[in-house]
C-alpha cells in the first residue's frame, strides 16, 4: 500500500506510530547507556537532545534528575529504577510491535488490529504504573495518617504536576485506550462470526 492510499485516519496513525518510534526507539532505548548522564566527568553535551530533555523533564518529576544520583549495587544512576524497570522492557517490547503494526497497516493484514489491540493496551498499562510509582507511596503514606506526601513531583498544587506528570503521560492513555476501542470494533464482526461456528 502507498502512503497515498492511506485514509484519514491510517495517516493519523502514522503520525501516532512516528511519535511512539521517537519515544520508544530514542527517549526510552536511550536509558540504556543514558542512565548515569549527570555523573558524566565532562557532563552531557547540549546537542544530547535525549538528556537533555531528561534534565529538563526531571526539573518535575525529579524520578529522572536524581540528585544526588541512586546507587544500585556501586552503580550510579541519575534515572530512577521504577522508570528505567519500566521504560527499557517498554522501548524493547511496544517499540517492536509498533513496527509490526506499521508493517500490518501498510500491508493490510490480518494482524494488524490484535497487535493495535495489545500494544495500545500495554502503553496504557505502562504510563498507570508509571503513575502509580508515584501516587501510590503517598496513598499509603495518607493511609497510615501521615498525610498525602509526594516523593518524586511536587503534586497537584504545581502547575508543572498537571503539565508534565499528568498531561504529557495522559497521552499515552487515552490516544491508546482510543485504539484500543476501534481495534476491538474492527475485530468484533470477525470474532462473533467465530462464535456462531
Amino acid at each position: 500500500m502507498a502512503l497515498s492510499d492511506l485514509t484519514y485516519w491510517e495517516k493519523w496513525n502514522m503520525v501516532w506510530l512516528a511519535a511512539n518510534f521517537y519515544i520508544h526507539f530514542g527517549w526510552e532505548m536511550s536509558l540504556l547507556g543514558f542512565f548515569d548522564y549527570a555523573e558524566w566527568r565532562e557532563g552531557f553535551k547540549p546537542w544530547n537532545a535525549f538528556c537533555a530533555a531528561f534534565d529538563s523533564y526531571g526539573r518535575y518529576d525529579r524520578r529522572y534528575r536524581l540528585k544526588p544520583a541512586a546507587d544500585y549495587q556501586g552503580t550510579k544512576a541519575n534515572i530512577d529504577k521504577v522508570v528505567l524497570a519500566v521504560e527499557v522492557p517498554a522501548g524493547m517490547v511496544d517499540g517492536t510491535l509498533c513496527l509490526i503494526w506499521l508493517k500490518a497497516v501498510l500491508d493490510n493484514t490480518w494482524y494488524r488490529y490484535p497487535t493495535q489491540l495489545v500494544v495500545s493496551a500495554l502503553h496504557a498499562f505502562g504510563t498507570l504504573v508509571f503513575w502509580a510509582d508515584e501516587i501510590v507511596p503517598g496513598y499509603m503514606s495518607w493511609f497510615k495518617g501521615k498525610g498525602f506526601k509526594w516523593t518524586h513531583t511536587d503534586g497537584p498544587k504545581s502547575i508543572h504536576w498537571w503539565w508534565a506528570f499528568v498531561g504529557t503521560n495522559a497521552v499515552w492513555v487515552i490516544i491508546p485506550l482510543m485504539y484500543c476501542k476501534s481495534a476491538i470494533e474492527a475485530m468484533k464482526p470477525a470474532l462473533q462470526g467465530a462464535l456462531k461456528n
